[in-house]
């Protein structure tokens, strides 16, 4: 896995939480139901623009190479106008606790003492992307208990690493099609619709 080539620019990206959660109601007394199967996964629209043809042609041979869904590659949130972490982070994380597959809850250990992770920060973990949903204060031992979505993908260790400065996604194509556009400008865009590649 590898980021895109350089001449890869980013006019617009859209994600999108995808949850498998459902709620139902009963067409006779309108009661509802929620019912959570506890999965979630990103989805996301990725809008590329070449300026020229050398460009184009650059974008072209990357997103053949990804051979459709067949492909895997990295992200980095800068992509979506995400400044980094909203609190003062000195260095990367760790995992303070092991943690199961499934889990929501994360003990993380920070570097120092003004560390702190907000509510809205982004993480990676194993390539996979997470957003926090809830933040306790750190400890006097520098550990910090986080809520994420989407839940942990595998099980996670004491002290594996935590990109929290830099986060990214680990993505694929959701389909085998890619199209160019090119207007009578001579602009060339291609959309393309990515899914988390777990």
């Amino acid at each position: 896995m590898a980021f895109p080539p350089e001449a890869v620019r980013i006019a617009g990206f859209t994600l999108r939480q995808v949850t498998s959660s459902i709620r139902t109601q009963s067409p006779y007394s309108f009661a509802q139901t929620a019912y959570d199967f506890m999965g979630g996964t990103w989805a996301a629209e990725l809008t590329l623009a070449a300026f020229d043809a050398r460009e184009s042609a650059a974008i072209s041979a990357w997103l053949a190479g990804l051979n459709g869904p067949a492909g895997r590659f990295e992200l980095d949130m800068e992509a979506m106008d995400y400044d980094g972490p909203q609190g003062m982070i000195t260095a990367d994380p760790v995992v303070a606790v092991a943690a199961s597959a499934r889990a929501k809850t994360l003990v993380l250990q920070l570097a120092a003492a003004t560390d702190t992770i907000s509510v809205g920060d982004y993480l990676t973990l194993d390539g996979h992307l997470h957003i926090v949903t809830a933040a306790e204060a750190p400890t006097a031992a520098f550990r910090q208990t986080l809520t994420l979505w989407p839940r942990l993908r595998a099980p996670v260790a004491a002290g594996d690493p935590v990109a929290l400065r830099a986060p990214y996604g680990t993505w694929a194509l959701a389909g085998s099609e890619t199209a160019l556009a090119v207007s009578q400008a001579r602009v060339r865009s291609r959309t393309v619709q990515l899914v988390e590649a777990l």
